[in-house]
């Protein structure tokens, strides 16, 4: 079978049997059935189709499997040797080629971007343009993947399979959504608390589609905690709005809060003063270098560089250790004290002979290591001049454990893409929104639009930051609850600060009762406690 590099070239994660097998009962229910895997690997799915036709009366299973790797189908051929077995790549072979299925079972390979490229992107978009859904380049692997499968299934089919958690957010994924809710009359949704795959960063869940050839009637959303006691939660599904996850507009872990909490979220939502941080503000990405270590210097490498103020700007490359939620000009000299990167090399674009000889003796070190060579640097002219900086009024953190932060950026600060930068059309608008960011309903809100990453790390991408609610403060509140929220976030004291913005803008300005103030929090919690158990 492949090697592990061979593995994450080819996306090949082999499924466990416990996962295949729960699959595979469900997909697959008369022995007259028919079940294809296209990407079959050693034949787990095959061997748990065969051993559940035969279960069913079956004497002769017919499974078919097909996959890239010659070592794996021997694999799959001496664990099911009357499987149909295919050496080929999946997007090679078109629908009319093989009969139609009872149903397809499987894990699609997920190979990003990055590494899937070439004759095989373009065959595998070209697969999915042939099924209605036009991708867009920046698409892994395993969605031109799902949508092909789904062109095997015979009229009434099913389609249980493995699918990344990129379903439930990615941008391109919308399509894969919409088409699977305009071809099957049935979809459920399998989330698990516990990762299907631990040794992977990446999250997964579990799609079973059923009735191929009808539009979706029913679509549902299925928690779990684990594989090992899904019966536990069998029969448990939340309908969703099909409308609202077709679109976008609704995430699919707002369906893992109670009713009550789901509706007080939309109350609020609706409230004047509660906003989308995207109506006030622009939210993009900070600059990208290439490559930080050559420009980001620290306070002792710009005397020994003897680089001029003039080429330099302040920047903040990380929150590191820093707590508060305004980021001023002695934050910035005390972390310069400690030795930080705090200064960004920022050259324009002329040549470099107009530059002082010690900032040319610096680019000729950074072409003599390497540096000018790193992709980044190497596709803009010249390479040592960083494009796309900015000062922004606020910095906000997009990836976190506890939460995203909001930080006002006092110091006239520049940032990498280590953080986002918030450039608010009214600068009256920073301090109240950065107060209110630390309300409960800021904290729920960011774990509804954003989304986990393997290790239980919440990401917010510039979209989903945009999304986000923030229940601003009375004006007249404002100068104290600031200073107070202020006060306690530089004492590493969150939940003593969100208590604090509770109390003077959910229950002060917006009326809302102790026990919903709780029911706001508490549903952040759940949602924050099923996305750390990753």
């Amino acid at each position: 079978m492949a090697s592990l590099p061979q593995q994450k070239t080819l996306g090949a994660y082999y499924t466990s049997e416990p996962v295949a097998r729960y699959l595979v009962r469900w997909a697959v229910r008369s022995k007259t059935d028919t079940v294809l895997d296209p990407s079959c690997g050693p034949g787990v799915f095959l061997s748990a189709a065969a051993a559940r036709l035969r279960e069913l009366g079956s004497t002769r299973p017919e499974v078919c499997g097909i996959d890239i790797d010659e070592a794996a189908l021997r694999c799959a051929q001496s664990r099911v040797p009357a499987a149909r077995l295919l050496e080929d790549d999946f997007f090679r072979i078109k629908s009319g080629e093989l009969p139609a299925f009872s149903a397809v079972v499987g894990n699609p390979p997920f190979i990003r971007y990055q590494s899937f490229n070439g004759s095989q992107r373009t065959e595998a978009l070209n697969r999915a343009r042939e099924a209605g859904v036009e991708l867009p380049q920046l698409s892994s692997s395993w969605a031109p993947f799902l949508i092909h499968a789904t062109r095997f299934l015979r009229t009434g089919g099913r389609l249980a399979m493995v699918a990344p958690a990129e379903l439930t957010h990615a941008k391109y994924a919308a399509g894969v959504v919409k088409l699977l809710t305009h071809t099957f009359e049935r979809i459920t949704v399998r989330l698990f608390q516990q990762k299907l795959f631990p040794e992977l960063s990446e999250d997964t869940l579990l799609l079973l589609c059923e009735d191929y050839g009808r539009s979706c009637q029913w679509f549902g959303v299925s928690p779990a905690h684990s594989i090992h006691r899904i019966e536990e939660a069998d029969g448990i599904s939340i309908p969703v709005d099909i409308d609202g996850i077709r679109s976008g507009r609704i995430r699919f872990t707002r369906y893992l809060l109670s009713r009550k909490a789901v509706q007080l979220y939309e109350d609020l939502s609706q409230r004047e003063h509660i906003i989308r941080l995207g109506q006030i503000a622009d939210i993009g990405i900070g600059y990208v270098t290439g490559a930080n270590d050559f420009f980001h210097l620290t306070a002792p490498e710009v005397r020994t560089l003897r680089i001029a103020p003039r080429f330099l700007m302040k920047a903040l490359v990380s929150f590191g250790a820093y707590r508060g939620s305004v980021f001023g000009r002695e934050d910035w000299s005390t972390i310069s004290r400690q030795g930080h990167k705090v200064f960004l090399l920022a050259l324009p674009t002329c040549g470099a002979e107009t530059f002082p000889r010690s900032i040319q003796n610096y680019i000729r070190l950074g072409e003599e290591n390497g540096t000018s060579r790193r992709f980044k640097c190497r596709v803009r002219t010249p390479w040592y001049s960083v494009p796309h900086v900015r000062i922004g009024h606020a910095f906000l953190s997009y990836m976190s454990g506890e939460g995203p932060r909001l930080v006002a950026n006092s110091a006239h600060a520049v940032a990498p893409n280590t953080l986002h930068i918030v450039h608010f059309f009214h600068p009256r608008n920073v301090a109240e929104t950065v107060t209110g960011w630390y309300s409960s309903l800021t904290r729920l809100s960011c774990e509804i639009e954003g989304h986990a990453l393997g290790g239980g790390m919440l990401k917010l991408e510039p979209s989903e930051a945009e999304r986000v609610r923030v229940a601003l403060p009375l004006r007249s509140d404002l100068s104290t609850l600031r200073a107070q929220v202020e006060h306690l976030l530089r004492a590493s004291a969150l939940p003593a600060a969100m208590d604090i913005a509770d109390r003077h803008i959910l229950r002060g300005r917006f009326g809302l009762s102790l026990n919903e103030c709780l029911t706001v929090r508490q549903a952040a919690e759940e949602l924050g406690a099923w996305r750390m158990h990753k």
